[in-house]
């Protein structure tokens, strides 16, 4: 048996439980260090701010005296030093009256990030003498703020892959490690009968030793039940043979019954000759081709004379007797191409195929002098001899005989001519035409 071919790359459970792990995981962490770096920059922010507020506090006050002495130069040197040596950007006095007595600007302000602050200059006693603006950079508090996040960010994906590597392991050595032994297990471990040929060699006490187990349990059922299953099928299959062996006797007695029936609607039950309907569905096709190609045929109605007194004289049965030997005549002097038939009682028919009217006159000359000549031996004491009147008929365009009806109409009538003229004799329709006895009118 083919093995299915294992496919290259597998997405199994070790990687999809790694994937959702390090989903959470990358989730949970870029959330909390979201909110940790946001809790750093408030909190720098609100120490820069404290920080601004004092420093601001501190110098307004420290310039108070210059600014109500106008000492525009003590102001400006001290403005120059607090630029230079702090994280001041720019910083600005203005008298009360509101015009700028000194002022000190970083050559970068414009490229740096800043923050403002603006304090009143008040002498001890809370006099309003001057304001005091001062603006603050903020770039190493960003600068800071994100050499904080890259160490964080370092910091997570550490911890995620440590965790990652860590799950991965306990996964492979607790999980995965049965679960491929249970899967190589079960592997062609089935034969073509469906048979479970081994157990699954796990022996953990965990959930897949208890599954392994439990598997193992089912097994030895399974392969029960398959036996019986197999019997039952092998046994059903033996039924279901025997009663299609049956079955097809059945069908072939049908069918030998039908065709039996087929020819017994279609046989005279005393002569074994056909019957009427025979002798229909067996013409039909010939009056076609006379029809459509000129094919000629004729037909002999032959009924034997005085029969009903034969049968009143000697019984039935020595009438049937005499039918069945009368039949064999007309079987025995017919051509294999002829149909001859039992039209009912002592009336019959002989079809000659490819006969004209020389060829059915021959044809019924020879069969009433072999009629004439037979004799029914009953017994020692009891010899019959019958004779037969015999009407012939041609398919004619000329005197419309066309049809099976019309051409048996036309010979009946030449058979009743026949009986008319003295009994054992020939007589075909043409004659009785010509010497105006039956009109062609009279013929359907």
């Amino acid at each position: 048996m083919n093995r299915p071919r294992r496919r290259l790359c597998r997405f199994g459970i070790r990687q999809k439980v790694v994937l959702v792990l390090l989903t959470v995981l990358l989730t949970a962490l870029s959330v909390s260090g979201w909110l940790v770096l946001r809790d750093m920059e408030r909190n720098v922010l609100s120490e820069t701010e404290r920080r601004g507020v004092e420093m601001a506090e501190y110098l307004s006050r420290s310039l108070a005296y210059s600014v109500v002495g106008y000492d525009y130069h003590t102001i400006q040197l001290l403005l120059n030093q607090v630029v230079q040596t702090g994280d001041v950007v720019h910083v600005r006095v203005l008298s009360d009256r509101g015009n700028t007595m000194a002022e000190v600007a970083h050559p970068d302000r414009e490229a740096v990030e800043r923050v403002g602050f603006e304090r009143p200059v008040r002498l001890n006693d809370g006099t309003v003498v001057g304001n005091l603006e001062l603006e603050l950079s903020i770039e190493p508090i960003v600068a800071q703020l994100a050499e904080q996040k890259e160490s964080l960010i370092k910091r997570e994906v550490l911890v995620i892959l440590l965790i990652a590597l860590g799950e991965f392991l306990v996964l492979s050595w607790i999980i995965i490690g049965p679960l491929t032994r249970v899967s190589r297990a079960l592997e062609s471990n089935v034969d073509e009968n469906g048979v479970i040929l081994r157990d699954i060699p796990v022996d953990s006490r965990d959930e897949i030793g208890e599954l392994a187990r439990r598997f193992n349990e089912m097994r030895a059922q399974l392969n029960a039940a398959n036996q019986k299953l197999h019997g039952r099928v092998e046994a059903a299959d033996r039924e279901l043979k025997e009663a299609y062996q049956k079955l097809l006797e059945q069908s072939a007695a049908l069918q030998h019954s039908n065709l039996e029936l087929e020819r017994l609607s279609l046989t005279d039950p005393l002569t074994g000759l056909g019957n009427r309907r025979a002798f229909d569905q067996n013409i039909e096709a010939d009056m076609a081709l006379f029809r459509r190609h000129g094919d000629i045929s004729s037909l002999l109605v032959l009924d034997l004379d005085c029969f009903k007194g034969l049968n009143d004289t000697h019984g039935h049965d020595i009438g049937d007797l005499v039918l069945c030997q009368f039949a064999d005549v007309l079987q025995g002097h017919a051509r294999e191409t002829d149909e001859v038939c039992r039209l009912g009682g002592e009336e019959f028919a002989v079809f000659l195929r490819r006969a004209d009217e020389d060829g059915a006159m021959a044809m019924a000359e020879k069969l009433r002098e072999a009629v004439e000549a037979m004799v029914v031996n009953v017994d020692d004491a009891l010899k019959i001899s019958v004779t037969v009147s015999i009407g012939v008929a041609t398919l004619s365009t000329r005197l419309r005989i066309t049809s099976a009806l019309a051409l048996y109409k036309a010979a009946d009538q030449a058979m009743y001519a026949s009986k008319q003229a003295g009994r054992n004799r020939v007589t075909h329709y043409d004659s009785l035409i010509a010497e105006s006895l039956t009109p062609a009118t009279h013929i359907a």
